[in-house]
């Protein structure tokens, strides 16, 4: 497989869900074949875990449970 990869860093609120559907049409455009995701999400449960943390008072999460939210688990490697 290969490919770029391009990530697009900011705090919350700046406009980077915006500038990752303006880039990925643009791309397209161009005739780019483009895979977006985001951090938490792209999957069922992430999208959930990313729902608990956007929404709601900022006050009902303290520091470690945000930090257990966003944990990454462990990839899964098949031996080949």
């Amino acid at each position: 497989m290969s490919g770029t990869f391009i990530t697009l860093e900011g705090g919350e609120g700046v406009g980077k869900s915006t500038q990752i559907v303006l880039l990925a049409e643009a791309l397209r455009a161009r005739g780019k074949t483009v895979v977006t995701t985001r951090e938490p999400g792209g999957t069922e449960g992430a999208e959930a875990i990313r729902g608990l943390l956007m929404t709601g008072s900022v006050e009902r999460w303290n520091a470690q449970t945000e930090a257990l939210l966003l944990r990454r688990p462990a990839p899964i490697v098949s031996p080949s």
